[in-house]
């Protein structure tokens, strides 16, 4: 089922889009917060263009800006300015296959834990892909967070998130895609549950909880160590999974 309001939130995050990054790009406005709203604007626009067109290309570029703003920010933001596991533009760049902006970002990241502003294991969970994934890491700097992630989630219910990581790490493909279909179903449950409830609009359904771009991340890191993948997901359609032939660009996101 596709929100009747697609048009409307594809309009809303467009021209939110031409306000907002004018003031970012003259260096007028800046900090996180305001960069996420910037990346979660060109995210909102992409999934709504692919929903409503059915091209993945119009995602793509889309999820190409909103990794080339948070890259922009990283470089010259504030270490205590950062939170690591805010990742959504770190996924966007690895979804849509631009590794050179997901290495940036990893590398300007915060290798702090922020206790007042982000869970530990959100944060290990982002760490740890960053390391294995982006960053020049060791192996022993890698293992060493993986055991600090299975400590931290030791005493609550089973991580669906450290079973991919796992997985990944020990490119075993029956247990990625075992913890992979529970990571996407505590996703659509999330969203589905949170808007029946009331507690998030339909545009965050709509969009975020239709289309699984952390896991269209996920998916392209499994490729990238020999997992194979399935031609299509549930929440992440075959389109969506075609590599695209982007030109990496660090100003991408000047030009809504």
């Amino acid at each position: 089922m596709r929100s009747r309001f697609l048009p409307v939130f594809l309009s809303n995050a467009d021209v939110e889009l031409h306000q907002l990054i004018p003031f970012l790009a003259a260096g007028t406005l800046e900090g996180q917060e305001v960069f996420l709203r910037a990346c979660r604007g060109y995210r909102a626009r992409g999934c709504a263009a692919f929903f409503l067109s059915g091209r993945a290309l119009n995602l793509h570029l889309d999820l190409q800006r909103s990794g080339a703003a948070y890259a922009a920010y990283t470089v010259h933001g504030l270490e205590g300015d950062k939170v690591t596991s805010h990742a959504e533009p770190f996924f966007d760049a690895v979804g849509c296959g631009d590794e050179a902006t997901a290495r940036l970002i990893a590398r300007h990241a915060s290798g702090e834990f922020k206790p007042d502003r982000e869970l530990l294991e959100d944060f290990l969970y982002v760490r740890l892909l960053m390391q294995r994934f982006s960053l020049e890491s060791t192996s022993a700097e890698v293992a060493s967070t993986l055991a600090a992630f299975e400590a931290a989630v030791e005493e609550g219910p089973e991580s669906s998130r450290l079973g991919v990581c796992r997985a990944l790490l020990a490119r075993d493909g029956d247990a990625f895609h075992a913890a992979f279909q529970v990571l996407s179903d505590e996703h659509r449950a999330w969203y589905e549950d949170g808007f029946r409830a009331g507690r998030l609009p339909e545009e965050r359904w709509a969009l975020d909880g239709c289309l699984f771009i952390e896991g269209l991340a996920l998916l392209r890191l499994a490729q990238s160590v020999g997992i194979p993948i399935a031609s299509e997901y549930p929440l992440i359609p075959s389109l969506t999974l075609a590599l695209p032939k982007l030109v990496h660009s660090a100003d991408a996101w000047r030009e809504p």
